[in-house]
Order: structure tokens, then C-alpha cells, then sequence
């Protein structure tokens, strides 16, 4: 029967396999342990600005965003790596395809022209430095290509090149109110002690050009050291003209039927003051660039229409989904403590809809 299992003698050759694993899954646990206790990071850029010894099972990721809440142009660009080897969008990445950096799956592309445009898809070679003069620097070649981003809290510059041609350059600043920057040690709980993970993200403004045009907007910088599963999640950002933000995190790490449809850790943020969202769903219809999402619960409703997508599929023993949503607010409505605001009253607003499915060891 199902959830039952009959007793059984083990042979001495069963009880050898099972003390190797223990032993194994063990000294993982350890390297796990060794990782987030030998690391203090005192400054924001002391995480930011590094590339880690990954212990077994680890994973790190940087994530950058660039978002002009007046227009549809965006750039997203996601460099990542694990200690085993994943492949990524049907690529694999391994320490012998690049040269010249620590090798990573490398994802940019942005929305320009009312166009999408995938710079790159596939091996990037990440360092750190060489950018001369700079505090601080991260750069990622591919090929023809190459990204980086250099300086010192709370100011960066980031340059985009394809072929040897910039094509996106921006001044990340410190915004005007709300939060600069978070920096938060996940998981760490009596339950799994040696599990977990570390984050920055920081929240700017910023100014550059994207082919040729001068944008303004916000920009959305993020790294994550890990030593934990990937799960299910979705995330949601808009970012509005006056300045307001929305935010939600989902994690489901049961997936959609697992009991708990959307446990989101959740806010609006206006003029800075944070305010909390509960009870939220989250509804789409439609497929790809044509998705609709719907965000609602009692203090909050954002209609959210996609006009892009970019799709991560990345395999080892599992299958994890991870797929990336430009989408522009249709309608938004939300009550932040006395006060009633609409899309009129904050301006139009651009932002980024993620959908995780599946799961990544």
C-alpha cells in the first residue's frame, strides 16, 4: 500500500551504500555549515563584489534590472553558477567552455525600439576587477560580448557591449527616500541551522542611454549566495512615475496544490513608507507576451500585461522553470494606511513578473 513498506534484512553490501550516502550527504551538510559561518559581510559590496568557493550543492547568482516606468524599455541581465554542472536553456556550463573567468550561465536582454533583444543566451566568463580606477568591479565576457558594472556604494556604473558596440550605459544613485539597500541571511532557523543563504538588494535610481536613447528610471541589484534548493516562487516589481513601488514575493516551495496557493512577503511603497500587503492571489490568462496577470487582495488590485518574456529552463536530476515577464500596469488600485491612490494618482508604471516552476538541487 501506499505510504507503507514491509520490513526487510539489510545485506552487508546495502549496509555499505547506506553509510557511504550518510557519509556523503553529511559532509555536504558540513561544507554547507563552513560556508555561512566563515562569512561576515560587514558591507554591502563586500557580497556584492565577490565570487565564492561554492561548497557542494551551492549556487550564486547576480541579478540586475533597469526599469522606465514611463516607457517600455527595460534591461535584464542574470549571471549565475552552481558547483555542479546545470544545464541552462540547453546549454551546459562547464569550467572548460570559458576562458579568461569563472564560468556562468549568462542571460541579457532588453526591450528597446518595441522590440525584444537577447544579447546573450548562454556561457559567460565572470571576474572580478578590470576596471581600472574602480573600487569595485564585476565583468562578464561572451565572446563578442561584455558586461560590467564597477564602484563603490552607493554609486556604480554599468556598460553593456555587443560586437565591441555600447549599447546600454547607466549611472546607478541613490534614490530619493524609501530603502537603499537590504541585507538579509535567509533561512537561518533552529529547523535547518546549516542551511540558507545570503542577499543584497539594492534600490536605485538611475541615468543612462539604452541604443542611443537618454533613459531615466529605477534600477532593481541583487546577489545571492545559496546552499538551498531552488523551489517554485513568483515575484512581482513595478515601479511607478512618482516614485511608488510595488513588491511581492511568493515562495511555493509545495508548488500550486501543496496547501498554500500564495504566501508572499509583500508591500506598497510610497513618499518611503513601506505597506504591508496579506492575502494575495495572483491569476493569469493567455500565454507568453500576451499573458495578463492579476494581483489581488483587500488593500491592493494591479491588472499587469505582459510585452515580453525571456524563459530559463535549467537541468541537472530535476527540471527547474524560471521565466522572466515585462509587463506594463493596466490598472492598480491600493489603500496605504488613510489613503486611497489609483494608477492617475502614481503615474504610469512598467515592472517585472517572474514565474518559477519545478525544482533545482
Amino acid at each position: 500500500m501506499r505510504g507503507f513498506a514491509m520490513p526487510f534484512k539489510e545485506s552487508s553490501s546495502m549496509h555499505a551504500e547506506w553509510a557511504a550516502a550518510k557519509k556523503q550527504f553529511s559532509g555536504k551538510i558540513t561544507a554547507f555549515s563552513q560556508l555561512f559561518k566563515s562569512r561576515h559581510y560587514k558591507t554591502p559590496d563586500d557580497l556584492f563584489f565577490t565570487i565564492e568557493d561554492l561548497p557542494p550543492m551551492g549556487k550564486e547568482y547576480w541579478f540586475l534590472y533597469f526599469c522606465t516606468p514611463h516607457s517600455d524599455e527595460q534591461v535584464i541581465l542574470t549571471l549565475g553558477r552552481s558547483s555542479d554542472p546545470v544545464k541552462v536553456n540547453g546549454t551546459v556550463v562547464s569550467s572548460s567552455d570559458v576562458k579568461g573567468g569563472v564560468p556562468c550561465a549568462g542571460v541579457c536582454w532588453y526591450h528597446s525600439k518595441g522590440k525584444k533583444k537577447v544579447v546573450f543566451d548562454s556561457h559567460a566568463g565572470v571576474s572580478l576587477g578590470g576596471v581600472k580606477g574602480a573600487p569595485h568591479s564585476i565583468s562578464a565576457k561572451n565572446r563578442e560580448n561584455g558586461f560590467s558594472i564597477s564602484g563603490k556604494y552607493p554609486s556604480y556604473d554599468v556598460k553593456l557591449d555587443v560586437g565591441g558596440k555600447r549599447v546600454f550605459s547607466a549611472k546607478a544613485k541613490p534614490m530619493h527616500g524609501g530603502k537603499p539597500y537590504e541585507m538579509v541571511h535567509m533561512l537561518k532557523t533552529p529547523i535547518a541551522p546549516r542551511l540558507g543563504a545570503w542577499m543584497i538588494n539594492y534600490y536605485f535610481d538611475f541615468s543612462g542611454e539604452l541604443e542611443g536613447k537618454k533613459l531615466e528610471g529605477k534600477a532593481y541589484l541583487q546577489k545571492v549566495v545559496a546552499a538551498i534548493p531552488l523551489t517554485p516562487w513568483n515575484w512581482i516589481r513595478l515601479e511607478f512615475q512618482s516614485g511608488a513601488a510595488l513588491d511581492v514575493f511568493a515562495a511555493k516551495p509545495l508548488g500550486e496544490t501543496g496547501g498554500v496557493k500564495f504566501a508572499a512577503n509583500a508591500y506598497f511603497e510610497h513618499k518611503g513608507e513601506r505597506f504591508p500587503l496579506k492575502g494575495l492571489t495572483l491569476e493569469s490568462w493567455l500565454s507568453g507576451d500576451k499573458r495578463i496577470w492579476v494581483l489581488s487582495g483587500k488593500n491592493v488590485l494591479a491588472v499587469m500585461e505582459s510585452y515580453g518574456v525571456q524563459p530559463f529552463v535549467m537541468k541537472q536530476k530535476t527540471t527547474f522553470r524560471y521565466d522572466e515577464y515585462i509587463v506594463r500596469a493596466k490598472a492598480f488600485a491600493v489603500r496605504a494606511g488613510s489613503r486611497e491612490l489609483a494608477l492617475g494618482d502614481l503615474g504610469e508604471a512598467r515592472g517585472i513578473v517572474e514565474e518559477a516552476s519545478g525544482y533545482l538541487l
